[in-house]
């Protein structure tokens, strides 16, 4: 196995972890109809990898395993309770290690349980923005931080099988990784793409993390850099397994609701009207007025 990265742009950190800074807090139970959905399987037609399924809400995001003669890569790993489900679930297909752990981006119900993987001695790669936003965001624990770091592209190449992770630019966050799997022809968005619905029917719509450095003007911009790559089979950050048109439909739609968005601030609309006077009932995407008044302020700065 072995593990490459741009040149100029790999950084491996020796850290010195701190304790736990996460509070404790309840584990939210799910129905058994609810548990019956998020069960691992086999992604259709691509050897070797399999889903764990994630909606939002208290199943999370989606996990993928790829597992090889050398051992498992594991993207993503929900919430910070969740690293029994993970091994669970991991050994009901396979009994190898797992040798690597790659974030998509950094949000507690995708890179929760880092801190528990690095224990293990698994090295956890991600964007360099990860980490920073990790050490920065409250709701992750600093010690969970990933410790091989790349700022444009990295591959990992283990039994034979060669994964990429891209950094194409801000949409979701400021770090968000698209992994692509280019022999299967699959790639894993994190939450630069989310279809569907939650658990609980409710439905689910893009968020911009401005926080952590998200941007609702650049996303359309990095999904034509994910377009760019060769795939049929795209895993979202939540969501059911989508294909490629399922993608520039999902660009489509961001593209009307930003259009939308600036025509109304072109025709003088304020910042205290943009929400009321949005309409964007056809795309399906419910928008809290808070969060469409973020994207007024980031277009209008």
């Amino acid at each position: 196995m072995k593990i490459g990265v741009d040149v100029g742009c790999f950084t491996l950190l020796c850290l010195l972890l701190f304790g736990p800074s996460l509070s404790a807090q309840d584990i939210p139970t799910m129905t058994a109809a609810e548990l019956a959905r998020v069960q691992v399987h086999a992604v259709p037609g691509k050897d070797n990898l399999y889903l764990v399924p994630g909606f939002g809400g208290n199943s999370g995001g989606n996990v993928i395993f790829l597992v090889t003669d050398e051992g498992v890569l594991v993207v993503d790993n929900k919430f910070f309770y969740s690293y029994p489900e993970i091994m669970e679930q991991l050994r009901k297909v396979t009994d190898k290690d797992i040798r690597y752990m790659l974030n998509t981006h950094h949000h507690y119900d995708h890179a929760g349980s880092n801190a528990d993987f690095l224990e293990d001695g698994i090295p956890i790669l991600a964007h360099r923005n990860v980490r920073t936003n990790a050490l920065r965001d409250e709701r992750n624990a600093p010690e969970g931080a990933p410790v091989i770091l790349y700022e444009k592209s990295a591959t990992v190449v283990l039994g034979g099988h060669e994964v990429n992770a891209h950094y194409f630019g801000r949409g979701h966050t400021s770090g968000d990784s698209v992994i692509h799997f280019p022999a299967l022809r699959t790639v894993h968005t994190g939450d630069l793409v989310l279809w569907g619905n939650r658990l609980d029917g409710s439905t689910m719509s893009p968020f911009f993390d401005y926080d952590n450095g998200g941007s609702a003007a650049d996303w359309t911009a990095t999904l034509d850099g994910l377009l760019t790559l060769d795939f049929d089979t795209a895993i979202p950050g939540h969501g059911p397994i989508l294909r490629k048109v399922d993608i520039r439909i999902f660009r489509s739609k961001l593209d009307q609701f930003m259009t939308r968005i600036k025509v109304l601030i072109d025709n003088g609309v304020g910042r205290d009207r943009i929400a009321a006077e949005l309409d964007i009932a056809d795309l399906n995407w419910p928008m809290p007025p808070g969060r469409i008044e973020s994207i007024y302020d980031e277009l209008t700065q």
